[in-house]
């Protein structure tokens, strides 16, 4: 949500928690989060609509948009967005199924909207940088900059932590000769925390990590289309199977259609 819908909607600046994150722009630059709120939103009219508590980082900076939905958002509401055809599939309150048709015109004064926004984009963050040449916006964004990601200082040497030789890690050589000596013992008393393999982990307790496939009751069953891959794969797949089978982590289920 921007900063300038949330005036708008005349909201307590109480209810505006503060955060500390950053979102990335649709041109890579970095835009500060004010904070966020939690507002009820109601997708669609009634009859037809679903309302849910969502909530929103508030950022202040210029856009031809109100409120911006993510993908958490859109799962939240159990929502298919179609950019075909301009429209919204979701489910409503009592379980029907509902749609949100978009106005074209609004699209197109927000797409061409949005393509001025580049051209004053640039002279802002030029200023905010304080130089005289424009950056390339694709070094502003941090999915694409290597050069903030942490480094290695040094060199890293082996050091063996059981009899195995295949059992051993790696610590920086830089380190004195006391330090390396204790962590190397450290390590070393605690060999058997280390699991090298499936079948070194005899059990994992649900409590501590469960993974939950969402599936809905009333869905259509749909039967995909077969999946080809390489041989080299293929074997890769058999032998990580193979090793869960001997862990016992997994077992083979047989269905029948």
């Amino acid at each position: 949500m921007f900063l300038s819908t949330f005036k708008k909607m005349k909201l307590n600046n109480k209810v505006l928690q503060p955060s500390s994150d950053k979102l990335v722009g649709f041109f890579g630059e970095r835009i500060p989060v004010t904070g966020y709120v939690w507002v009820r939103t109601t997708l669609g009219e009634y009859p037809h609509s679903r309302t849910l508590d969502i909530q929103y980082l508030i950022v202040d900076c210029f856009s031809p948009y109100n409120i911006i939905l993510g993908i958490p958002s859109l799962n939240a509401f159990r929502a298919i967005v179609s950019t075909i055809h301009l429209c919204v599939k979701f489910c409503t309150q009592d379980g029907t199924i509902a749609i949100v048709h978009s106005d074209r015109k609004e699209v197109t004064q927000c797409y061409n909207a949005g393509l001025k926004m580049k051209q004053t984009l640039i002279p802002r963050i030029n200023s905010v940088y304080n130089t005289n040449d424009i950056p390339d916006l694709a070094e502003l964004d941090p999915r694409t900059n290597h050069e903030q990601r942490p480094t290695l200082t040094d060199d890293l040497s082996k050091v063996s932590i059981s009899n195995n030789k295949n059992q051993n890690t790696n610590i920086g050589s830089a380190l004195s000769v006391g330090y390396t000596k204790q962590i190397t013992d450290l390590l070393q008393a605690n060999a058997d925390l280390f699991s090298w393999s499936p079948a070194d982990m005899p059990g994992l307790n649900p409590e501590a990590i469960c993974q939950i496939l969402a599936l809905d009751p009333k869905a259509r069953l749909v039967k995909q289309k077969k999946r080809y891959s390489g041989q080299e794969k293929i074997d890769a797949a058999v032998r990580e199977t193979q090793k869960l089978l001997s862990a016992g982590f997994v077992r083979e289920i047989r269905f029948t259609s």
